[in-house]
């Protein structure tokens, strides 16, 4: 019998569970999402294949994370988190690139459950896959039980994860697209922000670094900004700006107490996004005990030495990621502070030295000033000196000038005779090296004029003498410093009474007459190398110029000749080459310096130091002469009988002349070449003598005494009067001989000997150089014989 047996389930039933099944697959595979798609879909693949928890994550490859798009768990959206791949079972998807399912997840990744704060042990992840096959993210499941219909969810996942992964894709790409486009006006606004930094101008380093942190702060969005300096192994804080809690400027610590140990070493920017996650970092008084759980560090690079640090820190992590614009601004920050602290310190440490510097030249130009000046006491001469140094400087509140021009005058008397002594110097070298040979010049000078003043020897010197003497000291004193200075001058002595000038120069401008409205140069008919030059040089000598009442000299330094001249029509300039241009200056302005200089500058700029003296002589006043027609007769009448061959007469006329007492010198000179022709020497002495005290600059007068001085037994003296003729005519042939043979009658053969060679380089003449060669014969035979005498005692 057959029977019916019935089933227990109602088949309407069964195909309408089927029909909502199909329905909500259908719904899931094909039906367009709504509001956010990763949200919407695991939300239907939770409902539809009842799931307890569903997520979809989006796999970041550079830091090994994966961050949730949309996570539901018991019909509930929870908030998107990040977590590594190392704690995860979405790891293995992600080494597979397959489905991973495991239902013993608490023993291969223990803790994960805290992760996400959702607890189960049975796993199921599933990858999505980019067009290029890389795995991109990934669909999971948890739950506390075997996941039911496995094979059916692991097919609806195959089915649904190409359409997920292309919405990931899209996302990612307008994620980057968005992020790019962020990031290029990011970079624009920051590297708008780095020009108005670089182009601002602060008053002090301090806010200057203020500038960029405050800045810095606001571009990245992070409370905490600061600046170190590092020394040695400490980290030192100069400038900390926002949230600053109890960090302050002039905070220190060593290096590794920071998280700038390894920035330090490597001279390259360090970074982290999470602290927490770097035990080293987590040992640091930055975490410890400040908190800072996120930063960026880039070291600030002077001369390839890291010499400190500008840092962004917060206690916080997330918020802004540190991208790489971010980082490229931040070293942008670095250099450019880097650059501003090294031309600050390079300025400041040119200010030191110009501050030293400038107290150098305060400290020389008080020194140089009392050497210099005029202080002469005279009633015949007046002299005015005018000096612009180029180098100007200030020190202290002081204002000065310094260069190596000097200008010195004095009153000395030499055998009895008020002089006045003058030197106009220009020491080579610019500014202090210039000043150093001034002060040095002025010293051995001013030793010299006190020497002078207070010792018997040097005040029984002949004019000639003493310029000579004078020379030589300066020469050999700038001889020792081996051409590191060398200074060129004219060194003057002027005779107050007679106005007879003897003077030297060295490589110096030219001396200037103004005499009736007329400026002309005076002939330097001897001139010597700089002083301290080594180089051989002529023999020594002076130059002599009478000046008379009224007359004007007018000297100075090349600084008057080296004028940049404005072109009147080209609108150029032009170095002036001229040195007749200063005569007009001179003729100009009637030889007043002021007006002078003035007249030099409208003409032109000063490229020098200039130095100006103005040497004025009144001649003093002297009776009238009311004899002097007696004088006139009386000569007349000897020269009639001189012609006439009556010579006694004649002597007795130039007696009767001079017994008048009028000095007349034309009267006294004829009685010199009388008495010496008569061998009166003494006679003949009498009225040199007296000839030279009135006018010193008569050659054949001093000839003449040397002549009766020898002649009289008193060869000492002879050979002074011949060598002040030497000194102003070395090639005066007579007397160089005249010389030697006096040596040679002292005993002085060497001295003979090189002025007869002297005598015989500087002559043309045959006869003349016959007569000389036997003179030099001569004397080597005497000395020969001499030095026989000597060795045989």
């Amino acid at each position: 019998m057959f029977t019916e047996v019935r089933p227990s389930y109602n088949p309407y039933e069964i195909s309408k569970e089927s029909e909502e099944t199909l329905e909500n697959l259908s719904s899931l595979l094909l039906s367009p999402p709504s509001g956010d798609f990763f949200q919407t879909r695991v939300l239907r693949l939770a409902n539809v294949l009842h799931l307890s928890t569903v997520w979809i994550a989006e796999w970041k490859k550079d830091s090994a994370v994966f961050q949730t798009l949309a996570l539901v768990h018991s019909g509930d959206l929870l908030p998107r988190q990040t977590y590594n791949a190392d704690i995860a079972p979405c790891s293995e998807v992600i080494e597979t690139k397959s489905h991973y399912h495991s239902d013993h997840l608490e023993e291969r990744y223990p803790g994960f459950e805290s992760v996400l704060s959702v607890k189960g042990t049975h796993y199921l992840g599933y990858p999505l896959k980019n067009r290029s096959g890389e795995v991109i993210g990934v669909i999971s499941v948890l739950e506390n039980k075997n996941i039911r219909n496995l094979g059916r969810v692991l097919k609806i996942f195959e089915l649904i994860s190409v359409r997920t992964a292309q919405e990931l894709e899209r996302r990612k790409s307008d994620t980057y697209i968005s992020h790019s486009i962020e990031s290029v006006y990011a970079l624009s606004h920051s590297l708008k922000e780095i020009h108005r930094l670089a182009t601002s101008n602060f008053d002090s380093i301090e806010d200057l670094f203020s500038g960029y942190l405050k800045t810095g702060l606001n571009l990245f969005h992070f409370p905490i900004g600061l600046i170190s300096r590092l020394k040695q192994d400490k980290y030192r804080i100069v400038r900390i700006e926002g949230d600053v809690a109890n960090l302050k400027p002039g905070d220190q610590f060593r290096v590794v107490d920071t998280f700038f140990a390894k920035g330090s070493e490597i001279g390259k920017t360090i970074y982290y996004e999470d602290i927490h996650s770097e035990d080293g970092l987590q040992k640091t008084l930055f975490f410890k005990d400040y908190g800072f759980s996120k930063f960026i560090e880039v070291p600030i690079i002077i001369n390839g030495k890291v010499e400190g640090s500008i840092g962004f820190f917060s206690k916080e992590t997330g918020g802004t990621p540190i991208e790489d614009h971010f980082i490229e601004v931040i070293e942008m920050m670095s250099r450019s502070i880097a650059s501003e602290i090294e031309k600050r310190e390079v300025a400041e440490e040119i200010q030191k030295m110009k501050l030293h510097q400038d107290g150098d030249y305060y400290l020389t130009s008080l020194l140089v000033k009392p050497l210099g000046g005029t202080k002469i006491e005279s009633d015949e001469v007046k002299i005015e000196f005018l000096t612009k140094q180029k180098k100007e400087f200030s020190f202290k509140g002081k204002k000065g000038e310094i260069g190596g021009d000097l200008s010195i005058a004095h009153t000395i008397f030499l055998r009895g005779k008020k002089h006045t002594v003058f030197i106009n110097a220009d020491a080579m070298g610019k500014s202090l090296q210039g000043a150093a040979g001034a002060l040095v010049l002025g010293a051995v000078f001013g030793s010299i004029i006190e020497r002078t003043k207070n010792r018997e020897d040097y005040q029984n010197q002949y004019p000639e003498q003493w310029i000579r003497e004078v020379f030589n000291e300066l020469n050999k004193t700038f001889e020792s410093f081996d051409y590191t200075m060398l200074v060129s001058l004219v060194l003057g002595l002027l005779e107050d009474e007679s106005g007879l000038l003897y003077f030297v120069n060295a490589e110096h401008p030219n001396l200037i007459l103004y005499r009736d409205g007329i400026a002309s140069f005076i002939e330097t008919k001897y001139s010597y190398l700089k002083i301290g030059a080594t180089l051989p040089q002529d023999r020594f000598a002076i130059n002599i110029f009478h000046m008379q009442g009224g007359d004007i000299i007018i000297g100075g330094s090349d600084g008057k000749d080296d004028i940049l001249v404005h072109g009147a029509c080209s609108g150029g300039h032009f170095l002036n080459s001229d040195e007749k241009l200063f005569l007009e200056h001179v003729r100009r302005r009637q030889g007043d310096l002021e007006g002078i200089v003035r007249s030099i500058q409208q003409t032109g700029d000063l490229t020098d130091d200039l130095s100006l003296f103005r040497l004025e002589y009144i001649s003093p006043e002297k009776q009238e002469n009311t004899g002097l027609s007696q004088d006139l007769d009386q000569i007349r009448k000897f020269k009639n009988e001189i012609r006439k061959g009556n010579l006694e007469l004649a002597l007795e006329l130039l007696e009767e002349a001079y017994e008048l007492g009028h000095q007349n010198l034309e009267v006294l000179r004829s009685l010199v070449k009388f008495k010496i022709a008569s061998k009166e020497y003494d006679q003949a002495i009498k009225h040199g003598e007296e000839y030279l005290s009135v006018k010193a600059d008569n050659n054949y007068i001093l000839l003449s005494l040397s002549f009766a001085y020898q002649k009289s037994g008193n060869i000492d003296k002879a050979i002074e009067y011949s060598e002040r003729l030497i000194l102003r005519e070395p090639q005066f042939s007579n007397n160089t001989t005249n010389l030697a043979v006096l040596y040679a009658k002292k005993g002085e053969f060497q001295k003979a000997k090189e002025l007869l060679h002297f005598a015989i380089d500087s002559t043309n003449d045959e006869h003349r150089l016959e007569k000389l060669e036997k003179y030099l014969a001569r004397i080597e035979h005497v000395h020969a014989k001499q030095k026989r005498k000597i060795s045989v005692i």
